[in-house]
């Protein structure tokens, strides 16, 4: 009985040091994940939010981001701009697979005063292949300051 117990709480600690926050999020879920993540700055949420490797094609210039040592986010450049906080609009998912999920995500930028500084529509293409939902890619027809483009 105290081999069985043993082995329980061994496997509950290994299941629970494993687990990451957007675990049984849907892919709409995440997206609403990933703005809570950035309007509180944490960092290594936000790496975890994305897959690596990961496509940003943003104002028509596409990047390969590989390095899980850069920061997906620039902070410092995002608050350059006014940033303050993002709020979603909307969120349309447009197409879901087992492992992948189309989103048109419109959200703004605010700064402190409460003012809307950018209005945009943005697509997201998810994966599932590390068993929770991530950013594949972004695509964004205008500059977004704080996107890491290298």
């Amino acid at each position: 009985m105290k081999q069985f117990l043993l082995g329980l709480l061994i496997t509950l600690f290994m299941s629970t040091a494993t687990a990451h926050p957007q675990d049984n999020l849907t892919p709409e879920g995440l997206m609403h994940y990933y703005l809570q993540v950035l309007n509180d700055e944490n960092l290594p949420a936000l790496q975890d939010v994305y897959h690596f490797p990961h496509l940003k094609l943003v104002a028509g210039k596409l990047t390969l981001i590989d390095d899980q040592k850069i920061p997906v986010i620039d902070i410092d450049g995002l608050k350059k701009s006014g940033w303050k906080y993002s709020r979603i609009k909307t969120i349309k998912v447009l197409s879901e697979g087992d492992n992948a999920a189309l989103i048109e995500m419109n959200f703004s930028r605010f700064d402190a005063q409460d003012r809307e500084i950018l209005n945009q529509t943005t697509f997201y293409n998810l994966t599932k292949n590390n068993g929770y939902w991530q950013i594949l890619s972004i695509h964004s027809m205008g500059s977004l300051a704080g996107v890491k483009t290298k």
